[in-house]
C-alpha cells in the first residue's frame, strides 16, 4: 500500500522504517512543525517531573534543582530525553492514563512539575490531581500546522499515487485533511482513535475511515496490514 504518514519529521523517520519493512510505499508529509516554546523552567524543587512527550525537553537545560528529581514519562524515547536532562527516570508507560496510574500507585502525593505540550490531553493532569498531587504546568513546546506541502506530495495526491493516510491526533488530522482537499474521499484513512476519526469525518466517508484497536502506533500499523489483506483477499 502507498502510505502518507503525516507525522513530524524525527517521528515520521521510525514509521516510515516500519512500514517499509512490511512492504509499504511511504510518502512523508508533516502537517505540524514542533518548536520549543521558551517558557522558563522553574528552579526549585518538585517530588516529581512529568514528561509526555521528548519534545518538553528541547531548547532548554535543566535547573540545577532539579537534578536527580525523580521523573515519569510516557515512551521510552522522552525517558532517554529525561536522562540526559539530568533527571532520575522511575516510571515509563506507553500512555498518559497508564503513567498516572503507575504513579499514584504506592507513592504520597506531592508536588510534581508537568513539563507539557500547548496542545495536549487532560487526562495526566485530571488523575493526578484528583488523587492529590500539586501540579505546576509549563509548556514547554507547541506545534504549528504547515501552510503547504512540497509539491512532490501535492503531486502524488493529484495523480492518484497514494492509498492511504496514517492519522495520530484530532489536531494533525484536521491539518492534514485541510491539505489533502478533495482528494481525501478516494483515500482510506486510518486514525489512532474514535476522536481522531471525527475530524476525518468532515471530509472522508465512513467507509474510507478505519479506527485502531488502541490508542498506539502498533495497533494502527496492524490495522493497516490487516486491511490492506482483506482487500487482496477480495481481488484474488
Amino acid at each position: 500500500m502507498r502510505v502518507l504518514v503525516t507525522r513530524p519529521f524525527e517521528q515520521a523517520a521510525r514509521t516510515a522504517k516500519r512500514l517499509a519493512a512490511l512492504g509499504h510505499e511511504v510518502l512523508l508529509a508533516p502537517v505540524l512543525e514542533i518548536f520549543p516554546t521558551g517558557e522558563p523552567v522553574p528552579d526549585r524543587a518538585f517530588d516529581l517531573v512529568l514528561a509526555t512527550s521528548a519534545q518538553a525537553f528541547a531548547g532548554w537545560t535543566a535547573p540545577r534543582a532539579l537534578h536527580g528529581v525523580a521523573a515519569a514519562c510516557v515512551g521510552e524515547k522522552t525517558a532517554r530525553a529525561a536522562r540526559d536532562a539530568g533527571l532520575d527516570v522511575k516510571w515509563v508507560a506507553p500512555r498518559a492514563e497508564a503513567l498516572a496510574e503507575r504513579v499514584i500507585a504506592g507513592n504520597k502525593p506531592g508536588a510534581a512539575l508537568y513539563l507539557a505540550g500547548r496542545e495536549r490531553k487532560s487526562a495526566l493532569e485530571l488523575r493526578l490531581a484528583g488523587a492529590g498531587w500539586r501540579l505546576e504546568i509549563v509548556e514547554t513546546y507547541d506545534a504549528r500546522p504547515v501552510a503547504f506541502w512540497p509539491e512532490r506530495v501535492v503531486a502524488a495526491l493529484r495523480d492518484g499515487r497514494i492509498d492511504a493516510v496514517l492519522h495520530y491526533s484530532p489536531r494533525s488530522a484536521g491539518a492534514a485533511m485541510a491539505l489533502i482537499g478533495a482528494a481525501a474521499t478516494r483515500l482510506s484513512h486510518f486514525c489512532l482513535s474514535s476522536d481522531v476519526a471525527d475530524r476525518c469525518r468532515e471530509g472522508a466517508p465512513e467507509a474510507t475511515i478505519f479506527i485502531a484497536s488502541q490508542p498506539d502506533e502498533e495497533a494502527l500499523i496492524s490495522l493497516l496490514g490487516s486491511v490492506e489483506s482483506r482487500r487482496g483477499d477480495r481481488t484474488a
